[in-house]
C-alpha cells in the first residue's frame, strides 16, 4: 500500500470553514436581494429591511473572526528564544 500523507485538521478545518463561508455568504445575499424585490414590489415598506442589514454584518463579521483565527492557528508555535 502507498503511504498516505498524515491527516491535517488545520487543512480540514479550512475547507469545512471555506464551505460555511460561502453558504452564509449566497445565504445573506439570497436576503438581501430577496427583501429589496419585496420592497419594490410595495409588499415591505420602506425601511422594513433594516434588521437584514445589521444580521448580515453580524454574520460577515463572525465569519471574519472565524477567517482570523485559522490564519493565527496556522502560523504555528513561535520559534525558541536566542
Amino acid at each position: 500500500m502507498a503511504d498516505r500523507p498524515p491527516f491535517d485538521m488545520l487543512r480540514c478545518c479550512f475547507y469545512l470553514f471555506a464551505i460555511v463561508v460561502l453558504v452564509q455568504t449566497a445565504w445573506v445575499t439570497a436576503g438581501i436581494l430577496g427583501c429589496l424585490g419585496m420592497v419594490l414590489i410595495d409588499k415591505v415598506p420602506l425601511g422594513g429591511c433594516a434588521d437584514v442589514i445589521s444580521r448580515a454584518r453580524e454574520i460577515m463579521a463572525e465569519l471574519l473572526a472565524g477567517i482570523l483565527a485559522l490564519l493565527i492557528a496556522s502560523r504555528g508555535p513561535p520559534p525558541p528564544p536566542d
